[in-house]
């Protein structure tokens, strides 16, 4: 039997990813096994350059593939591959005709992989591996210095946690020798590790895709999401992840900011679905979870223990449980403990050189208290003041843009409220004119929000009260962006929207994509507001003008 010499890292999300493959093998006699690089890994064109030349002369290559949520490591016959390209080490290859036969069902029509094996056997059992193999050569990992590194090369392979701790999907192994060092060297993956930072985190483009509404449910309430799930194999519907990025195209994402619910009820198995899907979407657009933020929305509060959601339901009581399945959600994504507001608040340096800073708040806060109706909205007394002082706003404006995500409304969405409208607060948080005022006296200039399903543009101007005594009265003005609903079918019109909105040297641009009836999305209107920096005033945003 050939010996491993390379070591291919992968989790089971979606479905029983050996027992997938296997199955194809059975049935065509071959299969075809996707690759999905981290976010910070390079093409690693030496080992896939070396696995071409081999299987192009007609010979096999023993791999190993390692089952990183279960710690278990798979033998697997490899006879041929497609390698990454120049431009596929950050895009995607798509397997065509007859080739796509050979992909498990549950990605065939969204394979999303930046190179592929071709794979004629997978041993049934997992092998015997840790303590028995050895890294070859330093892992490729950025971040950490040369001298750390080194240590690896010729160590024996302790465990499953000490590959999991290397942010890479690929090691180049070996059997042990006698004379290899059985230390444990466990790295961190680096990322920043708690919900408020004032660290500065790169992107690597200038466009925010912005999800909200997302609606996963399940049993009885299934309907509720139009888009299927991964785990839906018969279905012929799209997964959201695809369409979504099947409409991105070619647009590089640095950023994704996803406003609430996440869940029709709240359910763990909602949240799991919802937790799947993100991973996915962050994978296709080669982010890390540094470059989300996420706040909960209504239905992801679990005020009440119905199988049905009710926005009318008095609220007797809303103990701390009622956000814990959100909080597990938070902390199985996110890798770090949720704040006690289950607020966010990021800083990043775009590429065209502009600061952005995200102030994330939780609109459903228990601080509603006894009495209070299910649909409504209050944004947490010490939120806000807590993420401003983490991330570092002052009393004087920046140069940099800032941003405030919520899941209710900052203003009224329709021109006129159906009468029946009071059970569902008419989608404003009952503080939003509190909270415009905060954001004002902070210089944020763009607020995104989701929560009625409604795609909204909205730009005010906001006073001081006239009876407290200031020198100066107005306090600057405020655009407000609505998502709408990316999954929901409760929507006018049958409409599912999300948008992109891209920053630029003087200007912001903002697009809005919509699908009807669960078709395709693609581009209805473009919107793009100037910028500009006025003495003392620092950075302001203009008028927003429809470009088409």
């Amino acid at each position: 039997m050939s010996e491993i010499r390379y070591l291919f890292r992968f989790r089971d999300l979606v479905a029983s990813t050996i027992e997938e493959h296997q199955r194809v093998i059975k049935e065509q006699g071959a299969c075809w096994w996707g690759w999905w690089k981290r976010p910070s890994e390079d093409s690693r064109s030496d080992i896939w350059n070396e696995l071409e030349k081999i299987t192009s002369t007609g010979e096999s290559v023993e791999v190993g593939l390692f089952d990183s949520g279960g710690g278990k490591i798979y033998r697997a016959k490899v006879t041929g591959v497609v390698r990454p390209t120049e431009s596929s080490a950050e895009n995607t290859i798509k397997l065509l005709g007859d080739e796509l036969k050979l992909v498990p069902p549950y990605y065939r029509d969204s394979p999303f992989s930046r190179a592929w094996m071709k794979i004629t056997e997978i041993e049934g059992e997992p092998i015997e591996f840790f303590g028995l193999f050895s890294f070859a050569e330093a892992p490729k990992l950025p971040n950490y210095a040369g001298t750390t590194l080194d240590r690896f090369k010729g160590k024996r392979i302790s465990g499953a946690e000490e590959l999991r701790g290397m942010d890479t999907t690929i090691w180049r192994i070996r059997s042990s020798l006698p004379t290899d060092s059985s230390e444990q060297i466990l790295l961190t993956v680096q990322a920043i590790s708690e919900p408020i930072s004032a660290e500065v985190i790169s992107c690597k483009s200038d466009k925010i895709l912005h999800l909200t509404d997302i609606h996963f449910a399940a049993g009885k309430n299934r309907e509720q999401h139009v888009w299927r799930y991964d785990s839906e194999l018969e279905s012929a519907r799209p997964t959201m992840v695809h369409a979504v990025t099947s409409e991105l195209n070619d647009k590089k994402i640095g950023l994704v900011i996803i406003s609430g619910d996440f869940t029709f009820i709240g359910s763990d198995e909602e949240f799991e679905e919802a937790r799947t899907s993100i991973s996915h979407l962050l994978g296709i657009l080669d982010l890390s979870t540094d470059h989300l933020i996420l706040v909960p929305g209504n239905h992801d509060i679990q005020w009440t223990t119905n199988e049905v959601y009710d926005h009318n339901a008095i609220v007797v009581e809303a103990p701390p449980r009622a956000k814990s399945n959100y909080e597990k959600f938070y902390r199985a994504l996110m890798r770090h403990d949720p704040s006690k507001h289950l607020a966010m608040g990021r800083r990043f340096a775009v590429p065209c050189g502009i600061t952005l800073e995200v102030c994330a708040l939780n609109s459903s806060s228990l601080e509603t208290g006894s009495h209070f109706l299910a649909g409504m909205g209050r944004i947490e007394e010490g939120a806000f003041a807590d993420v401003a002082k983490g991330i570092g706003w002052g009393a004087s404006r920046t140069l940099a843009l800032r941003l405030l995500v919520i899941h209710h409304h900052l203003a009224l969405t329709e021109d006129l409220e159906a009468a029946d409208g009071y059970g569902k607060g008419y989608g404003l948080a009952v503080d939003a004119v509190r909270i415009q005022r905060l954001a004002a006296r902070k210089g944020v200039h763009l607020a995104l929000h989701g929560h009625k399903h409604r795609s909204f543009i909205w730009r005010s101007t906001i006073y001081e009260l006239p009876e407290h005594t200031q020198t100066q009265y107005r306090l600057g003005e405020l655009s407000i962006i609505g998502g709408g609903s990316v999954g929901s079918r409760e929507t006018d019109g049958f409409s599912n929207y999300f948008n992109v909105i891209s920053l630029d040297t003087g200007v912001v641009r903002l697009e809005i994509f919509r699908s009807m009836n669960r078709g395709s999305f693609g581009l209805i209107q473009e919107w793009s507001a100037q910028l500009s920096i006025e003495g003392g005033e620092g950075l302001r945003l203009g008028e927003w003008e429809k470009v088409r």
